[in-house]
């Protein structure tokens, strides 16, 4: 509080009524000073309220990945093209019965032929100068042209397919007597003075036609 008294020549009985009148100044300056303090309040609270919330960032919804989701699954369950049949050059078209006149000038190299499917027969396997294993091939026999006698001479041996649900297996599996088939192959032995072929590719030109007494089992 500010002191009147040293440094006035003012009587003291003034300087009394001063100092009372400061100090009831001061008072009502910090009475007004809290009312306004408080009456500002509810003015800050709705100013607070006025102002205008961040907007939050848009989440992606639940059903949105939901869908990403099964379209992903559908594009993982899509099943896989087969790979394509890889191409076989410089093949010699050949009549089965010349392959078999002269089996050393085919040697080494890739021939095809059409023949009458006969059976399936271990003749083309282990044996030693012309080793084809029976663990990992299979061999077959066809028939002699115009005869349902079958063309032993000629060795042929194919690798056992891997997937049985191929539609390589599946011809294999479905083959009978007289089907047309189409062989293309590699001459890789002349043993016994015999065309050994490692079989490449095989495709069914003609189905035999059915035999009456199977059509008759099948209708009775």
């Amino acid at each position: 509080m500010v002191s009147l008294s040293s440094r006035t020549c003012l009587p003291p009985s003034l300087t009394r009524k001063l100092t009372l009148s400061l100090s009831l100044g001061l008072s009502l300056g910090l009475s007004l000073g809290l009312v306004l303090t408080s009456s500002m309040a509810p003015v800050q609270a709705q100013i607070k309220q006025a102002v205008p919330r961040a907007v939050p960032t848009a989440q992606p919804s639940k059903e949105g990945d939901k869908e990403k989701e099964s379209e992903k699954k559908k594009a993982e369950a899509k099943p896989e093209k087969p790979a394509p049949e890889p191409v076989i050059e410089n093949v010699v078209s050949v009549q089965p019965e010349d392959l078999v006149r002269a089996p050393s000038e085919y040697l080494n190299k890739n021939v095809k032929f059409s023949a009458q499917f006969y059976t399936y027969s271990s003749v083309a396997l282990d044996y030693k100068p012309a080793m084809r294993s029976s663990k990992d091939y299979f061999s077959f026999l066809v028939l002699r042209p115009n005869s349902h006698v079958p063309l032993s001479e000629l060795k042929l041996a194919m690798p056992i397919p891997k997937d049985e649900k191929s539609p390589q297996s599946t011809l294999l599996q479905n083959l009978k007597d007289k089907d047309e088939v189409e062989v293309i192959g590699k001459v890789f032995s002349t043993a016994l003075d015999e065309p050994w072929v490692d079989v490449l590719k095989i495709k069914l030109v003609k189905q035999a036609p059915e035999n009456k007494k199977d059509e008759k089992a099948k209708t009775n």
